[in-house]
């Protein structure tokens, strides 16, 4: 009766719906599974039928996908879970790139993405991790995001 949740990553989507089955009624599933998010939010099924479950997300590659994602979530409440797909899909290579190993490296990508959209104006990190990746793993994430519809402002992020 206390406990409102629970969070993995397991990065393994079967897995997880298995554990999320498991779980009493009333206790939440909170993926961490930055490859899997789209089916796994989506759960069993549309609706309040009593076997639905899903995983609500805490997922760190939402900061960079968040426009796409508030769009699509709107899309899964209204009961469109096809649309839902068709904006989320996209993006799923975008955060297994952004996640790639060393995983501990993500939040460049996250950092990258916020500066590609002007959120800041620099991409300078504490410690220099701006380096942590390759010029080649930011050539593909631009690609990767520009293919999900990601660049706000292309002609920004262009230049």
């Amino acid at each position: 009766g206390k406990v409102d949740g629970i969070k993995i990553s397991l990065l393994d989507k079967h897995k997880e719906i298995a554990m999320r089955r498991r779980l009493p009624e009333g206790v939440r599933m909170y993926t961490g599974d930055d490859f899997n998010y789209p089916e796994l939010i989506a759960g069993d099924g549309i609706g309040a039928s009593e076997n639905h479950r899903q995983s609500h997300a805490l997922l760190g590659i939402f900061d960079a996908i968040a426009p796409a994602a508030a769009v699509a979530l709107g899309e899964l409440a209204a009961g469109h879970i096809e649309r839902y797909h068709e904006i989320l899909q996209p993006t799923v290579p975008l955060a297994r790139h952004i996640f790639g190993t060393p995983t501990r490296f993500y939040k460049t990508g996250v950092v990258f993405m916020a500066w590609l959209n002007g959120h800041q104006p620099h991409f300078t990190m504490v410690g220099g991790q701006q380096s942590a990746r390759s010029l080649q793993h930011f050539v593909e994430l631009f690609r990767l995001a520009d293919a999900a519809g990601l660049l706000e402002r292309p002609e920004l992020a262009a230049t």
